[in-house]
């Protein structure tokens, strides 16, 4: 008789797992705020020129169109830093949305290579590859 609501608790279980994994494939994407931003803090420059390990922007940033599909960058140095062909003051803020999926290599100030790469991937389709999507959120960095 104890076999019989070990059987049921598994039931549930494999439903519930089986629920999940169906919403996860074929939940809309999430709604919000599409912006991924990154400030460069006071004395990045400084740090910089003088040899330091110092990381501001991962590179490759990755997005995501119609998901996570703007780049926004706050220069809080009090130098000017370059990003392709972004010059961003102290102090300024610029928005980059990206609307199309690419790979690009930017010329940039803030890397000791003097690059930074972008990619931008299309959004995942329903089914498979938007449950794959949603795991691989689960780990990537924030």
């Amino acid at each position: 008789m104890t076999r019989r609501p070990a059987a049921l608790v598994a039931a549930a279980g494999l439903a519930l797992t089986l629920a999940t994994i169906g919403w996860a494939a074929f939940a809309p994407l999430p709604a919000g705020s599409h912006a991924l931003t990154f400030v460069i803090p006071p004395g990045t420059a400084a740090r910089l020129k003088a040899g330091e390990a110092w990381s501001v922007l991962p590179s490759p940033i990755h997005l995501t169109v119609g998901v996570r599909d703007v780049l926004v960058l706050t220069n809080d140095d009090d130098v000017i830093h370059q990003i392709g062909p972004i010059i961003l003051g102290s102090r300024q803020t610029y928005r980059i949305p990206f609307r199309k999926p690419g790979r690009f290599q930017y010329a940039c100030s803030l890397h000791a290579g003097g690059t930074l790469a972008l990619v931008i991937d299309p959004p995942p389709a329903a089914g498979f590859e938007r449950l794959r999507w949603r795991l691989g959120q689960l780990t990537a960095p924030s």
